[in-house]
């Protein structure tokens, strides 16, 4: 199922989409929209702050790729089963993050690194705006 649809009634849908396939390097299928811009494959992912619940954790929570395991406690522990929010650097979780009045008080797991200490207080300033 995908948001409830059963996958018989996906699969003939999907089939009449004009989309523009590839193969990860585990083969798995992936699939995109025709003209959707791509990427250099060396292209960083921009940074990236997440809210609790977020879907990409609660997927991706046994990923290491995305999650380092030494981190998983940081994020999501047994009292409260849900994700604390998170800020992510070239794809991965790098910290934690909380709205203080009216700035984002970042706590990194690592020290950040400078090349990209502009972009994460960038990114920080313009999601504090958006609470203000």
């Amino acid at each position: 199922d995908w948001g409830g649809i059963p996958h018989t009634k996906l699969v003939p849908v999907l089939g009449r989409m004009s989309l523009r396939h590839f193969r990860d390097e585990k083969g798995k299928d992936l699939i995109d929209l025709p003209r959707a811009p791509l990427p250099d494959a060396d292209t960083p992912a921009p940074v990236r702050f997440l809210p609790t619940w977020d879907a990409t954790l609660l997927v991706h929570a046994r990923r290491t790729q995305i999650l380092p395991e030494k981190y998983r406690p940081l994020v999501f522990n047994t009292r409260t089963p849900h994700s604390v929010p998170t800020f992510l650097i070239d794809g991965a979780v790098a910290g934690t993050w909380r709205l203080e009045r009216d700035r984002v008080e970042l706590k990194p797991f690592e020290p950040i690194p400078k090349s990209m200490r502009r972009e994460v207080d960038d990114e920080a300033q313009r999601l504090a705006a958006f609470f203000r």
